[in-house]
């Protein structure tokens, strides 16, 4: 027989007691980290000005629109997303100019390109 005398907590030596609360911990700390990581990635994603709105012609159906300031700020991130050579810069202002649609009366004072026409371009650029 041992000589040691095992501590018991409700009928479960205490040693068992601190590998379940440690494994326990671990998990929380593990999963915490897990949480934290897609926030960071979720915000990451998701950062930024709306771009995006919804522009309407009387005699057509919706289109997703973007100002013509914000399709000029995105143009280095998209040229370097899409590996388009340094060049096309002067394509994409091109493109830009080309697509942009006048002010209208639910979007007023602001010239918007539209988005669908402007990606499609683009694809056709590689």
């Amino acid at each position: 027989m041992s000589t040691e005398r095992a501590i018991y907590a409700r009928g479960v030596p205490l040693r068992v007691w601190a590998v379940y609360l440690t494994v326990l911990g671990l998990l929380l700390l593990f999963f915490a980290l897990i949480a934290q990581f897609a926030k960071t990635r979720l915000a990451q994603k998701y950062t930024g000005p709306e771009y995006f709105r919804i522009c309407e012609k009387s005699d057509s159906i919706p289109y997703p629109c973007i100002s013509v300031a914000n399709a000029r700020a995105q143009m280095d991130r998209i040229i370097q997303e899409r590996k388009l050579a340094p060049e096309a810069v002067a394509q994409f202002n091109r493109l830009i100019e080309n697509l942009t649609v006048p002010a209208s009366v639910q979007v007023p004072v602001v010239c918007y390109v539209n988005a669908l026409q402007l990606n499609l371009a683009l694809d056709k650029m590689r």
